[in-house]
């Protein structure tokens, strides 16, 4: 009884399949071959069964083969290692798509994923939501209206204010992580920061008009908040300028003390802790990985994404924070040109596992 106990204790994380024509299936049934994930969480793939069972293939020789156990509610899984509980949310196969192409029905299929696995967390069926890639073109080309996963998250939710956040899982721990090694050398194969965005899916073109100081005070008060609510009572965060050398007085541009400033001000006001910034973004991400701050608040995608997946790809875990539920995803995409070859890595979908777990926990 008290074993049974224990088990029923671990939170359930619903697996979305992402998009069948990807490596998402593949990388979650390797992840699932891994014995550890069924000690934290209780996962469950929503998707469809024919999918994940053609991808059991994947599973590595030696380790312990997998049965596919589909089910039509979060209750009714076994959530044991061996078996791969399925809540059907499509009768999709393999024969019906191409893999590592752009299909319709593929994109249609994560979107139904995503829509389930949103609903059942909301209505607390679900204690979190761990997502595998899409691919933007097919959503998009099925009728989907959104740019990325961020955006669909906050329509489903219902939130004004979603903020998506890169980050090794040991960034949202209260010890600071520190990517000096005792010899007093970086180690380029650790991250030791989270980096948030004020803008996403958007094109470079547009950044500009769609920052406001409202806007990047919200990402950096859910970006603080997300961190208290880790333990990590005091966090340290740096905003950097979107401009060369932060704009240079204006001499590069007027955003930095139009916008930016502005609202580090009002930040700082509002939570009492000290934001740094704004700094130019080519020196500030190598003292972040020196330890210098918790979080990094970038001003557009590439701007964050770039010097951090540098740093720790296929091992970060891209975390949304502001909505009433908790997701986690991976922090790389549908990976077209290897899907079906067997060679995809499920490193960053543990990370996002054992970080959902970690998230409920706390």
């Amino acid at each position: 009884m008290k074993k049974h106990s224990l088990l029923e204790n671990r939170p359930k994380i619903g697996i979305t399949m992402g998009d069948a024509a990807g490596i998402g299936p593949e990388i979650i049934v390797k992840a699932l071959a891994h014995e550890n994930i069924y000690s934290i969480c209780q996962p469950i793939v929503i998707g469809s069964p024919a999918i994940l069972q053609d991808a059991c293939q994947f599973i590595p020789i030696g380790a312990p083969q997998l049965k596919v156990n589909t089910i039509k509610t979060p209750m009714q899984a076994s959530a044991m290692h061996g078996t791969i509980d399925v809540l059907e949310t499509s009768s999709i196969s393999l024969e019906d798509i191409s893999l590592g192409t752009i299909d319709v029905r593929a994109g249609a299929t994560a979107v139904k994923a995503i829509e389930v696995a949103t609903r059942l967390a909301m209505h607390g069926e679900l204690d979190a939501i761990t997502t595998a890639p899409i691919c933007k073109a097919a959503i998009n080309r099925a009728g989907a209206p959104y740019p990325g996963h961020t955006e669909m998250l906050a329509a489903f939710t219902n939130t004004p204010d979603a903020v998506m956040m890169l980050c090794p899982q040991e960034a949202l721990t209260p010890e600071p992580v520190s990517a000096i090694t005792p010899c007093g050398e970086i180690d380029n194969n650790r991250v030791a920061f989270a980096v948030s965005f004020v803008t996403n899916h958007i094109p470079l073109a547009d950044v500009p008009k769609h920052l406001s100081v409202q806007r990047i005070v919200n990402v950096i008060c859910i970006t603080q908040q997300a961190l208290i609510r880790c333990g990590i009572s005091e966090p340290r965060l740096v905003v950097a300028g979107l401009n060369p050398h932060a704009g240079e007085e204006g001499i590069f541009g007027e955003e930095e003390t139009r916008l930016i400033c502005p609202a580090i001000a009002e930040a700082q006001a509002q939570t009492g802790i000290p934001i740094e910034g704004p700094l130019p973004a080519d020196v500030l991400f190598a003292k972040a990985n020196q330890g210098e701050w918790h979080a990094v608040i970038a001003m557009y995608h590439d701007q964050g994404n770039i010097p951090i997946k540098l740093l720790g790809f296929g091992e970060l875990v891209n975390v949304t924070l502001g909505l009433p539920i908790i997701r986690t995803s991976v922090d790389h995409g549908t990976a077209f040109d290897i899907a079906g070859k067997g060679i995809a890595s499920e490193t960053s979908l543990v990370a996002a596992l054992n970080c959902a777990s970690q998230l409920k926990v706390n």
